[in-house]
């Protein structure tokens, strides 16, 4: 089991099992979200999730998707489409982000000119991650 939670502590959760998989998205709108170049992100089921300090405000920020983020301090949590049973986890909100390793790149075509290099070793994908 994984813990984690926002900056300011208002909200907390605990993930079981071990991700499907860890990326890199380099899309606009994480982009935009987060204030920040890239996010990653840890995939798990969506039963694998749960909320054992205060809830989450969420953000319609498509038509197919969700983001829960803390209402007091604005920290992204969870990025949820709600047609699928999986959701992403901010791997930087865990409390131990370094025991996650990155397998990918995601929607490089927005990668910023000044990331490419530092990820050099891993894969880039155009588009989501393949099922």
């Amino acid at each position: 089991m994984r813990e984690g939670g926002c900056l300011c502590g208002e909200v907390r959760y605990t993930v079981e099992g071990e991700p499907r998989v860890v990326v890199h998205c380099h899309c606009r709108m994480c982009q935009k979200a987060a204030g920040a170049a890239f996010l990653t992100w840890a995939t798990f089921p969506v039963s694998a999730l749960r909320y054992t300090r205060g809830q989450p405000a969420s953000y319609r920020s498509s038509v197919r998707a969700l983001r829960e983020f803390c209402g007091a301090c604005g920290s992204q949590l969870v990025f949820r489409v709600e047609a699928e049973d999986g959701l992403d986890i901010t791997v930087a909100s865990l409390d131990r982000p370094d025991d996650l390793t990155p397998a990918a790149n995601i929607w490089t075509t927005s990668r910023r000119a000044f990331m490419h290099g530092f990820d050099a070793g891993l894969d880039d994908v155009e588009g989501d991650w393949p099922d």
